[in-house]
């Protein structure tokens, strides 16, 4: 722990630091970013100076007449702005492993909340805001999504329905399977387990009815994952790189997918790409560091197994939009579309769209198949 002296001056410089930046805090535009250390400190001022209020549960009141004490007077104005805080940062730094308690339970506003080398058996408070939370992010720290989701960390309860979490993200962590806490988030939309080690999803992921964006590449998966049949119509985005993938059954009820990147697996043959031809809406499909991809005619071979109406619309194959040339690679049956109504405005627009809009399609996609998508960006106050 700090020193007496360490202390006043953390006080001083964080109380500083909010008083010129508090209201982008407060707003919820600027992350206030803390050090486990820091946490700790301020949560036993808080006990000193502002009684035993570690059991009131909702907004604390502070004294009508606060003490005349400048070191109390920060700790006041500190705890009054934790208790607005709209996002947080919370991490430990490198080095030896924390130990000893971690708690947030000053905290009553959070939206969002990141954990980075935090183990969750240390964190307390976490039942306090997780019904208001709406992005969670944890990194460095579990090796389940129950002992967050389920357990609440260090607290030890078991949650009910996280009702407002829309965006999760567990990458970079030591998961190896999931678990059926999953069914705790209602809302979920967003969900990021990349870079973790994971072999099979099992069921877990039919438990989320609300998907649109799910991203499990840096795992080893042997498999497409099973979704729920609501989410199937609502997922756009599946990221799956760097994975195990020999096959891709399962992505045709993935109807609705506009991105699929599937780049880095294990697929070896083209005849494993038929199901494509389900996805009628996709729009960016990533195949580069697969065995097909270094076959002499693999471009030519994938796009046979496209949907036509898909390649018609501008499909970008690998970073590189499809061309008039590459159509002529479809199925009979689907370059038929390319001589139905040859000179119907709508078949001049589709050539205008595939000759003359690709380089314009090629600076407007700027498109990095790893990133969660709909994250919040924000400033960060560091500490």
């Amino acid at each position: 722990m700090a020193s007496r002296a360490g202390e006043e001056v953390f006080v001083q410089s964080l109380t500083k630091l909010l008083q010129n930046y508090g209201d982008s805090v407060l707003s919820g535009t600027s992350t206030l970013s803390l050090l486990t250390v820091g946490l700790q400190v301020l949560h036993q001022l808080f006990e000193q100076h502002l009684l035993a209020r570690k059991y009131q549960h909702g907004f604390v009141a502070l004294p009508s007449h606060p003490s005349d004490t400048a070191s109390v007077l920060d700790v006041q104005f500190l705890f009054d702005v934790l208790q607005k805080t709209v996002s947080l940062k919370l991490a430990h730094p490198p080095g030896p492993s924390l130990q000893t308690p971690v708690r947030i339970f000053a905290f009553k506003s959070l939206r969002f909340l990141e954990l980075k080398q935090v183990p969750p058996h240390c964190l307390e408070g976490l039942r306090g805001v997780y019904t208001r939370l709406e992005i969670l992010v944890c990194s460095r720290c579990i090796h389940t999504v129950e002992e967050i989701i389920s357990v609440c960390g260090g607290d030890l309860s078991s949650a009910l329905p996280w009702l407002d979490l829309h965006t999760l993200n567990f990458s970079n962590n030591f998961i190896t399977s999931l678990d059926s806490s999953l069914g705790l988030l209602n809302v979920l939309r967003t969900l990021d387990l990349s870079h973790n080690q994971i072999r099979d999803c099992a069921e877990n992921l039919k438990l989320l009815a609300e998907l649109e964006y799910v991203n499990l590449s840096y795992n080893i998966l042997e498999k497409v994952p099973v979704f729920n049949p609501c989410s199937r119509v609502q997922l756009v985005t599946l990221l799956l790189r760097n994975n195990e993938l020999e096959d891709i059954s399962g992505l045709e009820h993935l109807t609705h997918l506009k991105c699929l990147d599937l780049a880095f697996n294990m697929i070896s043959k083209h005849g494993s790409l038929a199901q494509l031809s389900h996805l009628h809406r996709l729009k960016e499909l990533f195949l580069e560091g697969n065995p097909v991809y270094y076959q002499r005619n693999h471009r030519a071979s994938t796009i046979y197994h496209l949907s036509p109406k898909a390649a018609f619309l501008r499909l970008v194959l690998d970073g590189e939009a499809l061309t008039m040339a590459d159509l002529t690679n479809l199925p009979k049956s689907g370059r038929l579309l390319s001589h139905t109504g040859r000179h119907s405005p709508r078949n001049s627009m589709l050539k205008n769209v595939l000759e003359s809009s690709i380089s314009s399609e090629q600076n407007d996609r700027q498109h990095s198949p790893d990133g969660i998508g709909g994250t919040l960006m924000r400033k960060k106050v560091n500490v």
